[in-house]
C-alpha cells in the first residue's frame, strides 16, 4: 500500500481512487481469465507443485539457516514471470491465437463473409457433381422473418460444406433435405424452411419446385438464392426474381462476389471464360 500511495501521491484524490480501482479490477480480470485458461491442464498442476515446493522451502529456510536455499528463494520472485512463461508457453500461445482470431473479423469484416460464401460455393459444386438437389438462401440487408418462410429447424451454426452436404442428403430419415437452408450473418440460421413459390408464368415447365421457391423468396426481398438442380445437376443464382444458370464454378464465384458488392446479377449468356464462346 505504501507503493500505491507513492505512485498516486501526485494525482487528484478522486482520480487516484478511480485509477486504483480500475487497476485492481484489470489485474483481477487478467488473473481470472488466466486461471480459466490453464485450469485442469498439466501445466497448471506443475504450477501447483512448484508453489507447494516453494512454500515448503520457505518454511524450512525460516527455521534452518541454509544460505543457498535462502538465496534461491530470494531470487525466485524476481524471475517468477519467466517460470510462468516457460510452464504455460502452450496455453499462452493458444490464448494469443484466440485473441487474434477474435479481433480479425473486426479488422477485416468481409473475411467471415468470404469464408462463408466459399464454403457454400464448394458445397454446391460438389452437390451439382452428384446431382444432389439443394436450395440455399443468403440474407443481405433485410432479415427474412416469418411468414416469408415457414417451418424448418433452427441450426445457428458455422457455415460449412460438410454440414450443407449432410442437410441436403436425400434420406427418409432426413426431413430437412426437401426444404431450404437460410444463411444469416454468415451463419447457418435454419434448415428445412419452406419458401413461397413463384407463380411467374415465364418460368415454364423446365423448372421445378426448388427453382420456383428461389424465385419466390427473391421476388419481394433482397436475399439471393443458390439452387442445385437434382435432375440436371446445374447451379443457378436467383436475385430479385431473376434466375440465371451458372455455366461453371468461376462464373458462380464471380456472380456471388458481385452480388455482395451490391452489383447486379449478370444476365445469362454474358459470361465466358478465356477461349470459350457464348
Amino acid at each position: 500500500m505504501f507503493g500505491i500511495d507513492i505512485f498516486y501521491s501526485d494525482k487528484n484524490i478522486y482520480i487516484g481512487v478511480i485509477t486504483t480501482l480500475l487497476d485492481l479490477l484489470l489485474v483481477t480480470f487478467i488473473l481470472y481469465k488466466f486461471l480459466q485458461l490453464v485450469r485442469g491442464t498439466r501445466a497448471f498442476m506443475m504450477l501447483i507443485g512448484l508453489l507447494l515446493l516453494v512454500a515448503v522451502a520457505s518454511i524450512v529456510s525460516r527455521y534452518i539457516d541454509v544460505f543457498t536455499l535462502q538465496w534461491m528463494l530470494a531470487n525466485f520472485s524476481k524471475y517468477f514471470i519467466l517460470f510462468i512463461i516457460v510452464i504455460f508457453q502452450n496455453e499462452i500461445r493458444r490464448a494469443l491465437t484466440r485473441i487474434g482470431t477474435g479481433i480479425s473479423p473486426f479488422l477485416n469484416p468481409a473475411s467471415k463473409q468470404r469464408e462463408a460464401l466459399e464454403e457454400i460455393i464448394e458445397a454446391v459444386d460438389r452437390m451439382s457433381q452428384i446431382r444432389q438437389g439443394a436450395i440455399i438462401v443468403i440474407e443481405r440487408e433485410a432479415e427474412l422473418e416469418e411468414p416469408i418462410h415457414t417451418g424448418g429447424e433452427i441450426i445457428d451454426g458455422k457455415v460449412s460444406k460438410e454440414i450443407l452436404w449432410a442437410i441436403f442428403n436425400v434420406s427418409s430419415e432426413n426431413p430437412l433435405h426437401d426444404g431450404a437452408v437460410l444463411v444469416r450473418k454468415n451463419r447457418l440460421f435454419k434448415a428445412g424452411a419452406l419458401l413461397p413459390l413463384s407463380d411467374n408464368p415465364d418460368m415454364g415447365q423446365k423448372y421445378g419446385t426448388r427453382h420456383r421457391a428461389a424465385v419466390g423468396i427473391t421476388e419481394n426481398t433482397d436475399a439471393i438464392a443458390v439452387v442445385v438442380s437434382e435432375e440436371r445437376g446445374t447451379i443457378s443464382i436467383c436475385e430479385h426474381g431473376k434466375l440465371v444458370e451458372m455455366e461453371n464454378l468461376s462464373r458462380l464465384r464471380n456472380e456471388v462476389t458481385r452480388l455482395f458488392k451490391k452489383q447486379a446479377l449478370t444476365p445469362g449468356g454474358w459470361w465466358k471464360e478465356d477461349g470459350e464462346e457464348n
